[in-house]
């Protein structure tokens, strides 16, 4: 139930934003509002005030403000005629429909300084020395030859005080080649290292981590960890008699090994080693430390299809630190977030258009309900987030070039301001059937992405919990 009302909240709240906005500015430009929804369809409930009727409707994807003269082609009686959006100056025009967008900006814009001034959760290796705890084998860091252990001391000069300067500068630095001065056991070295640029977010990503102990932070309930006697807190020693002192090779022990004896198997029957995997899964032997008490549990992983890997259902243990700011601090933090996440949604939208990020990726209803939930569980800095974050995309996808968007519109506008007189009616309902087309296929894809990638039983259960 906590994934339903979450959903509700924080979908009710970013719709009523970008609809009030443009109903504000429809009434402050003097067009006639007839309605005011949240939601779309059937009416649920409803109240009029003056010309107004204000709606919950069934379907809660959306919302819409229906103006007088607002439909392509619409009949206007007389009377109304000076009420009309169709009458109204393009300036107008184009302010009532930026003005839904520029709302969503702006509730990004005033939640981000709001979570950094009531403090926000951040891993706790961000503030300790920036020591390697792993290098992933074969990536650029690796090839360098930064070692486990390493402390990295500066990046081009700079002095690398904690994690949290490290990760800035190679996210900053995507394919550049960065000279670092790191320290091991009193010895010195300097090492040339290029972070890779990440497919997904255009920034440079290292191929090592902090030190992460491979202690349970999380159970899923029905899998195999949880199944076997696992608990949170439970540190994992070794798996199969090898020495386990990273998360990440714990990680790698649960799907790299358990990946090649299935193969093995599989091709011994003549088979791919693609096919039959959920049978490849066998019992694995775990040394485990609970408090001063040292054990050994059997458990047998699982093919996960989500991570393409096997997997028993743990999450690491995280250390967090809660940060507050001042009331100018909290601005300053905010303003650089919005940036940052304003500059992350662009790159991703063009990585999609050019095919370097898999259209596969995106997420539809479902898996904004499932993070929703998670986020509410979390906290109250962890939801107002997701909102931000949210509203962010919302304005500005609203604001891209598509016909039925509010981008698509404001095209139009310009179209007619350049030729002195507006598009056809043809063209207009032809490019806006067009649009809702998209859109519709758009939503059928992403839900079908959600219902492949989410446990849907699972899912469900949370949803009435």
């Amino acid at each position: 139930m906590t994934t339903v009302i979450s959903f509700l909240v924080v979908l009710g709240i970013l719709v009523f934003i970008h609809e009030l906005g443009h109903f504000i500015i429809a009434k402050l430009s003097g067009v006639g509002v007839l309605k005011f929804s949240l939601g779309f369809g059937p009416k649920i409930i409803g109240v009029k005030r003056g010309e107004t009727e204000y709606l919950i409707s069934l379907l809660p994807l959306g919302g819409y403000v229906k103006m007088v003269g607002e439909s392509t082609g619409e009949e206007v009686s007389p009377t109304d005629n000076e009420r009309s959006f169709a009458k109204k100056p393009l300036s107008k025009k184009a302010a009532i429909v930026a003005a839904g967008p520029i709302m969503n900006l702006t509730l990004a814009f005033s939640l981000l300084p709001l979570i950094y001034l009531i403090g926000i959760q951040v891993p706790a290796y961000l503030d300790k020395e920036p020591i390697v705890g792993y290098v992933v084998m074969g990536e650029n860091a690796d090839k360098a030859g930064l070692k486990k252990g390493d402390v990295i001391e500066s990046i081009d000069g700079t002095y690398i005080k904690n994690w949290e300067e490290l990760n800035t500068a190679i996210i900053s630095n995507p394919n550049k080649a960065l000279k670092l001065i790191v320290k091991n056991n009193g010895r010195v070295q300097d090492i040339t290292f290029t972070p890779e640029a990440s497919s997904q977010t255009g920034g440079g990503v290292s191929g090592f981590f902090p030190p992460m102990s491979p202690t349970v932070g999380g159970l899923i309930q029905g899998l195999p960890a949880e199944k076997a006697g696992l608990k949170i807190g439970d540190t994992i020693l070794s798996v199969d008699g090898v020495k386990i002192d990273h998360w990440i090779e714990l990680q790698q022990a649960i799907q790299s090994q358990k990946q090649e004896a299935g193969s093995q198997k599989q091709e011994a029957r003549g088979q791919k080693p693609e096919t039959e995997k959920k049978e490849a899964a066998e019992e694995r032997l775990f040394q485990v430390k609970r408090g001063n008490e040292i054990f050994e549990l059997r458990i047998k992983s699982q093919w996960n299809e989500n991570i393409k890997g096997y997997a028993i259902g743990v999450s690491p243990f995280q250390d967090t630190v809660t940060r507050r700011y001042g009331p100018a601090g909290a601005v300053v933090e905010g303003v650089k977030k919005m940036g940052e996440l304003t500059i992350m949604t662009f790159v991703i939208i063009k990585k999609l258009f050019v095919g370097e990020i898999s259209i596969k990726t995106l997420g539809g209803p479902l898996m904004i309900a499932q993070v929703a939930g998670q986020a509410a569980e979390s906290g109250l800095t962890a939801l107002l987030s997701l909102m931000a974050f949210l509203s962010l995309q919302l304005g500005i996808l609203n604001l891209l070039p598509i016909p039925v968007l509010d981008g698509g519109f404001l095209i139009f506008f310009g179209i007619e301001a350049l030729r002195g007189k507006p598009l056809s009616e043809r063209i207009m309902t032809m490019t806006q059937n067009i649009g809702i087309g998209l859109l519709v296929l758009l939503m059928l894809f992403v839900t079908y992405n959600d219902v492949m990638r989410l446990d849907i039983i699972g899912f469900l259960r949370r949803l009435i919990n």
